[in-house]
């Protein structure tokens, strides 16, 4: 198997560097710096930027900050829109990749890793919309794990009996089918807001 190397060049500030395990690297704001204008997708460019800021815990502002500095370098004009679409609170690249397939295709921008709480117990949701009571969440290879899976049905069973809709997607269709994703939340969504219209219209006309 080969692997295309790609090397790019550009001004390093010292702060801009870090050592680690004897190897000089550059600090996780300046690799999303550079990712966020070097990736090869404006998605990938926005996954970088999430796994790094949430691994890392520095603010998005901090890389625009170091922009700043290096004004007018290659790529820098995409990188306002990188960062408007970017969220430190994604929790995996996945989640990512599906908030910006829904964000992309024109639907809301929905809440990252919303907090629930009933029947005694907390949860974070991946993705929500919580005015429709809509949850999206990928289903990662740890939840084949037959003890994981037991939670998940428990978690879910506790979800649907406080009003919300769960919708799960695989990597498959994360990665291949983001359209059949759109698809589906876009229906749900509109379902869900057809519900709350009438429970709304209903209880506006209760005397």
């Amino acid at each position: 198997m080969t692997v295309d190397l790609v090397v790019r060049r550009g001004p390093l500030h010292p702060s801009e560097t870090t050592w680690r395990y004897g190897c000089r690297l550059t600090t996780p704001v300046r690799t999303a710096f550079d990712l966020a204008r070097w990736a090869p997708t404006l998605v990938e460019m926005v996954v970088a930027v999430d796994a790094l800021a949430y691994r890392n815990g520095f603010p998005l502002e901090a890389v625009r900050d170091l922009a700043r500095r290096h004004f007018g370098v290659h790529g820098s004009a995409l990188l306002p829109r990188v960062l408007a679409l970017a969220n430190p609170l994604a929790e995996s690249p996945m989640e990512s990749r599906i908030r910006l397939a829904l964000v992309l295709a024109g639907l809301p921008v929905p809440a990252v890793q919303h907090p629930v709480q009933g029947f005694g117990r907390s949860y974070r949701l991946d993705l929500a919309y919580p005015e429709v009571l809509l949850a999206i969440e990928y289903d990662g290879a740890d939840h084949l794990d037959p003890d994981r899976a037991r939670r998940d049905l428990a978690r879910q069973a506790v979800l649907t009996r406080l009003g919300w809709t769960v919708l799960r997607f695989d990597a498959r269709t994360v990665l291949h089918d983001p359209a059949q994703l759109v698809t589906t939340v876009r229906i749900e969504l509109h379902r869900r807001r057809l519900i709350s219209d009438r429970v709304r219209s209903l209880l506006s006309a209760q005397p």
